[in-house]
């Protein structure tokens, strides 16, 4: 056992499982009911950008609430984790953890800062809630060596993988397309709509990216799991 700074959440075994759920089961559901939704409603075009949902109806009111409630998880998550697993590296998973609070802190910013109004916070707390998740569960597990199981460890690894391929297919291919337009005096759906070409491709990749760090996310409750069979 080693220190732990602050004082640890006072959940039971059963509890911290349910946030571990919790913390990937909101934020999906979250996301597959507001895109329906506003796919319902008439989208821009298709496929689209996750945030695109984030609009003015009922899709939006799903993605802010629901994405609010996911980050408010995710930080009590976060902490039950610290507080309740073993790590090799007690001080990489302190730092670990400061950045999963932080990414679901932003996780919570980006649904209030919507797309169409907010462009650049919008980017900025997007970056810093999904980047974030990933390094966060990247260096929770090289913190956690060999106390992690080897579930765990497999369901990061495949995380790891389909986020980091979703990001750089959709950086390239969104980039490349956005290059060839000039965005001055267009609103941000007018600029889409111009770089849709790119979106076609950059929006799946979003997909698998959010995909990748909803199994990081999962991957933790194999070790919750074994600290009550130890």
């Amino acid at each position: 056992m080693h220190p732990r700074y602050g004082r640890r959440l006072p959940l039971t075994h059963d509890q911290g499982l349910l946030a571990a759920r919790a913390s990937y089961m909101v934020p999906s559901l979250t996301i597959v009911i507001a895109m329906l939704l506003h796919g319902l409603a008439g989208p821009r075009a298709v496929p689209f950008f996750i945030s695109e949902a984030d609009y003015t109806g009922l899709d939006g009111l799903v993605f802010t609430v629901g994405l609010t409630l996911g980050g408010i998880v995710q930080m009590a998550y976060a902490w039950h984790l610290y507080h309740t697993l073993e790590a090799e590296r007690p001080s990489l998973w302190f730092a670990a953890t400061l950045i999963g609070l932080l990414a679901s802190f932003n996780s919570i910013l980006v649904s209030h800062f919507d797309m169409y109004h907010h462009i650049n916070p919008h980017i900025l707390t997007a970056m810093l809630a999904f980047g974030g998740g990933v390094v966060w569960a990247l260096l929770a597990n090289i913190a956690l060596g060999h106390q992690a199981t080897s579930e765990g460890r497999r369901l990061r690894h495949i995380g790891f993988a389909m986020a980091a391929l979703g990001f750089v297919v959709m950086v390239v291919s969104f980039q490349t397309a956005a290059n060839s337009v000039d965005p001055t005096g267009m609103t941000t759906a007018e600029f889409l709509n111009q770089a849709q070409d790119g979106i076609r491709i950059a929006a799946p990749a979003e997909y698998i990216l959010v995909a990748g760090l909803m199994v990081c996310l999962a991957s933790f409750r194999h070790e919750l799991s074994a600290v009550r069979d130890a």
